[in-house]
């Protein structure tokens, strides 16, 4: 697509040619091997922001883009969705939510670069974190300080630490 602007703009007339004949013709047979997903996502990313807001044709390409994502059959969709939310740590960011709407304080360990490479939280009090998980969509994962979250079935420890807050002028 870069290319045949580039040459529409040319000053060489067999380069304008070119990009009124022979790049429409590979662009159309590169595209016909798309899925309807990357065709969605092409017009999301490459062909809707290079359209004015205002014009008829930016409607047009949303609706067709929300168009080809609904050919994604459900059950692939919803397999997709729950990998990448386990992948980016949506099971940690839950319980943290969870933890701090309770008021329940709470530190991540080990806090390394990657924040969900850990899902270990220390709390002040295991069994009122435990109650507060388990209301916020958690399970309970085989011992009694492991909770399962059920859209990621991805795991979050609990480590009871009460000195540790105290130290740090919080609640006990």
């Amino acid at each position: 697509m870069e290319e045949q602007r580039k040459r529409v703009r040319s000053g060489n007339p067999a380069e304008r040619l070119a990009a009124a004949l022979l790049i429409p013709a590979e662009l159309s047979r590169r595209l016909r091997l798309l899925s309807d997903f990357q065709m969605a996502r092409l017009l999301d990313e490459e062909v809707c922001p290079n359209l004015s807001l205002l014009a008829p044709e930016a409607t047009v390409c949303v609706e067709a883009a929300n168009r080809l994502r609904g050919a994604i059959p459900t059950a692939a969709y919803a397999r997709r969705l729950r990998a990448r939310m386990a992948e980016h740590g949506d099971h940690v960011l839950h319980a943290e939510v969870a933890l701090y709407r309770a008021g329940i304080p709470f530190l991540q360990l080990p806090w390394q670069m990657n924040r969900f490479a850990s899902s270990t939280l220390l709390v002040s009090d295991v069994t009122e974190a435990k109650v507060c998980l388990l209301r916020a969509g958690f399970g309970e994962a085989g011992c009694t300080t492991e909770f399962i979250h059920k859209q990621t079935r991805r795991t979050v420890r609990l480590y009871e630490d009460r000195t540790q807050f105290n130290s740090m002028g919080r609640r006990n």
